[in-house]
């Protein structure tokens, strides 16, 4: 099954769109991150890092995704 076509206007956009977003959640992952001075984190700092970790994860699987997308070939003008 061929993927859906896509511009690369829209491909430049859209990477630039999740990258942005990508920077910002590594940045608060090092500044929650930085709160920790050897004690750990309070609770609710712990649960703050998780869903920030996990939304990265899906951040960076979403990247992967639109540059194998144009990999196989969705790449249009």
């Amino acid at each position: 099954m061929q993927p859906d076509r896509i511009t690369r206007t829209e491909y430049a956009a859209e990477l630039n769109r999740l990258n942005t977003r990508r920077e910002e959640l590594e940045e608060q992952e090092s500044t929650l991150v930085s709160h920790d001075h050897g004690g750990g984190l309070p609770h609710d700092e712990q649960n703050r890092l998780a869903r920030v970790r996990g939304e990265l994860a899906d951040v960076l699987q979403e990247i992967g995704d639109l540059k194998d997308r144009v990999a196989d070939g969705a790449l249009g003008d």
